[in-house]
């Protein structure tokens, strides 16, 4: 129930057919897999503070983003501030929340603002598209920057969110293309959510309920970004990356919840490989199912993250959650990846690039 509008500026009907994988991981780190297979036709051209798709005009709106504060706790206190910015016409209201902990005794204070509410929709109840919508960037007759306005899409899925794959992606964003202020509606419109065909940058993007995967990152040598962004509930993964080559995911100042991995590098993809290269700074997470993030150790894969911010805390005698894992995967779907070292998670190893001071409660 992913739903995501863009302004489009795009020339003509593509045909976009994408072969992902599946994590390739054994049943208890969830099923979903990351193929899809869709055909795009988009058509239509900017109107003045809107965009026209298939002959329909949307209005564009203007929010303001909301404003939050935060001051020390005392020895080993906490305190939480926050303020909400009034939307602007369409009356979509965000709110963002930074706790800051101060005091001996207490944690460090989030850095940059992480948003944990997601706006409400600037078209009501959003929009369901009946195919993928291409994001063109400028090179090729689109734009560079597709800013929504907070609008929810999401794309008409047949597909089961937990059974299989060949679910729709809503957003298929080219090479440079970065996408601000889009809600994907959840559930089955939410489909395989967003892929990105190069270097993207995902900029205050709302998930409402992750079906296949958030974001998929799917080009060799690829950069995906995702910043000030909120997505929630993943029976399995919620960021997938399948692109090798020294490609890299970054997660930052972001809010995660209720999933089963945050990341998870392909574990049995077709010619798989790597490196790999996760980035987490300044992230907050809560109801985690799996792990934080899986990497494959026998690819080159590396995982690094700095302020973790997790609900209740890291209990380090249960080993719960588990913060970064790593596997020997598999190549042309032969056999599952395995976990390593019972499946503990690693810490300060040439994979694993994270120390347990890192990982602070909230």
């Amino acid at each position: 129930m992913k739903s995501a509008f863009t302004l489009l500026l795009v020339i003509g009907a593509a045909g976009v057919v994408q072969i992902g994988c599946s994590d390739g991981d054994a049943t208890d780190d969830g099923g979903q897999g990351g193929s899809t297979t869709s055909s795009t036709t988009t058509s239509g051209g900017v109107t003045s503070g809107g965009v026209t798709t298939s002959g329909a005009t949307t209005s564009g709106v203007t929010t303001s983003g909301a404003t939050t504060s935060a001051t020390s706790g005392g020895t080993g206190g906490d305190a939480t501030s926050s303020t909400t910015g009034g939307g602007g016409e369409g009356g979509a209201t965000a709110s963002t929340t930074t706790s800051g902990t101060g005091g001996t005794g207490g944690e460090e204070p989030l850095g940059t603002e992480i948003p944990t509410s997601i706006p409400t929709p600037t078209n009501g109840d959003g929009e369901i598209r009946n195919e993928t919508t291409v994001l063109r960037n400028a090179a090729n007759g689109g734009q560079d920057v597709y800013d929504f306005n907070n609008q929810k899409i999401g794309v008409n899925n047949t597909e089961d969110c937990d059974d299989g794959e060949g679910q729709k992606t809503v957003f298929e964003v080219e090479d440079g293309v970065t996408v601000k202020n889009l809600i994907i509606a959840g559930g089955l419109p939410g489909g395989n959510g967003i892929v990105c065909k190069g270097d993207c940058t995902l900029d205050h993007v709302y998930w409402e309920d992750v079906c296949e995967d958030a974001a998929t990152n799917s080009v060799d040598g690829a950069t995906m970004r995702i910043n000030s962004s909120i997505a929630l509930h993943s029976a399995d993964k919620i960021f997938q990356h399948n692109a090798k080559g020294g490609s890299t995911t970054i997660v930052t100042n972001s809010y995660i919840a209720d999933f089963g991995k945050l990341w998870r590098s392909c574990g049995d993809c077709t010619a798989n490989g790597g490196p790999r290269n996760l980035i987490i700074d300044n992230v907050r997470v809560d109801g985690v199912k799996t792990t934080i993030a899986g990497a494959n150790q026998n690819y080159g894969d590396t995982v690094t993250i700095t302020n973790l911010y997790v609900k209740g805390g890291y209990d380090e005698e249960d080993d719960k959650p588990k913060i970064c894992q790593e596997y020997r995967a598999v190549t042309d779907h032969m056999g599952e990846s395995q976990k390593l070292h019972g499946g503990a998670s690693q810490w300060n190893t040439d994979t694993c690039r994270v120390s347990k001071s890192d990982i602070k409660s909230w």
